[in-house]
């Protein structure tokens, strides 16, 4: 006797399959940034250099190569009107591939444990799940030009190791 297949047989799992693939894109596409978010800085003397007029209330973001570790610079205008920078990673999650912070109007969210953070706090607070500060101490500004220094962003590299590493 010949056994034969149902069309409904077949159809229940077809659709499962599909169902658990959009679940994990709606989870995982939100936690992925293109790369054509990072603004590649200029560098001058092995210093990342950002142009004040570069940024704005939206966060730019500047990308350095640390001897081929990507050392990420977030950069906004306050909504305070000051000029804010920070590491884009989590000091508490830094490790996790998803330790990286992306702009929701005022806020900055941690990728990882999704803790909200605001423009006012960027390059301010230290400790705790939020950027890696760089503060006034850790740059220069002159003539529209913000100088983050090599060594600043070397010693920070070790933070960015498995950061983005999908």
């Amino acid at each position: 006797m010949k056994k034969t297949t149902s069309h409904k047989n077949i159809l229940l799992p077809v659709v499962a399959v599909l169902v658990v693939l959009a679940a994990a894109a709606a989870v995982l596409l939100p936690r992925l940034q293109d790369d054509e978010d990072s603004t590649v800085a200029s560098v001058s003397e092995g210093d990342l250099l950002i142009q004040t007029a570069d940024i704005g209330t939206e966060a730019s973001y500047f990308d350095y190569d640390a001897d081929g570790i990507t050392v990420e610079v977030l950069a906004v205008l306050a909504s305070d009107g000051t000029i804010r920078l920070a590491l884009n990673t989590c000091q508490v999650c830094n490790g996790s591939p998803y330790a990286y912070f992306v702009q929701e109007g005022d806020d900055f969210i941690c990728q990882n444990c999704m803790n909200r953070f605001s423009s006012t706090d960027v390059g301010v607070v230290s400790g705790g799940c939020n950027p890696v500060p760089i503060t006034a101490e850790d740059y220069t500004e002159a003539d529209g030009v913000i100088t983050v220094p090599t060594s600043f962003l070397e010693e920070n590299a070790s933070r960015f190791v498995n950061w983005k590493q999908f």
